[in-house]
């Protein structure tokens, strides 16, 4: 029962810490990517961009795979960025619906915590994250 309670605890955490941090988009994004990519490897795709002599490969795509619902946030050309939801039924898109990028960050990281509790292999790979 304790170790639920600190598993639980420590995913809100990390939800408080992503919550914070998301104030600059750009890294938030790439730490959001970096996140799923460890806890969810099979579930995330990170499109990157930049010329593949450049030392620094943005972003430009980040796709996340949860049961119903997908979410997708892409980084425009002039720096700006577009979230959307995407209903899943069936392993249809039903719906697309664009979002404001913090909702989009928000719903990823709700289902995150849902996910972790059901899950322990999620669990434990958020866990890893979050304590480092």
């Amino acid at each position: 029962m304790e170790e639920d309670l600190d598993q639980a605890l420590q995913v809100d955490v990390l939800i408080a810490s992503m919550k914070a941090d998301h104030r600059e988009a750009t890294d938030a994004l790439e730490y959001l990517a970096k996140m799923l990519e460890q806890a969810l490897p099979e579930s995330t795709t990170v499109k990157r961009g930049g010329w593949f002599m450049a030392k620094e490969h943005p972003v430009e795509e980040l796709t996340v795979r949860f049961d119903d619902f997908h979410y997708q946030i892409v980084r425009e050309k002039h720096g700006s960025f577009t979230a959307r939801a995407m209903k899943i039924v069936r392993g249809v898109v039903l719906k697309t619906t664009e979002i404001p990028l913090n909702e989009c960050i928000d719903n990823i990281l709700q289902s995150l915590a849902a996910l972790a509790q059901k899950n322990a292999q999620a669990r434990r790979a958020l866990n890893k994250f979050v304590l480092g």
